[in-house]
């Protein structure tokens, strides 16, 4: 991933998981917020999103980005 900016690295590591789970990726940032950097996924569906889909985004997307080590 040599040359991408973390956004893009995480965007393009998540979002077919996302899909997989008939989710759709509608944002991802990476950001300082005093002396910590967050990293946020932002998800959607046609439905809603609930606390069990966030969940299941974490479970499907957290080993693969520590794997990747985008940041």
């Amino acid at each position: 991933m040599a040359g991408k900016n973390t956004v893009t690295a995480v965007w393009e590591i998540v979002e077919p998981y996302v899909k997989e789970l008939n989710l759709q990726l509608w944002d991802v940032r990476f950001v300082k917020e005093g002396a910590c950097w967050y990293l946020r996924i932002f998800i959607d569906s046609e439905n809603g999103i609930d606390i069990d889909d966030c969940e299941k985004v974490h479970r499907a997307v957290d080993p693969i980005i520590e794997e990747a080590d985008p940041i």
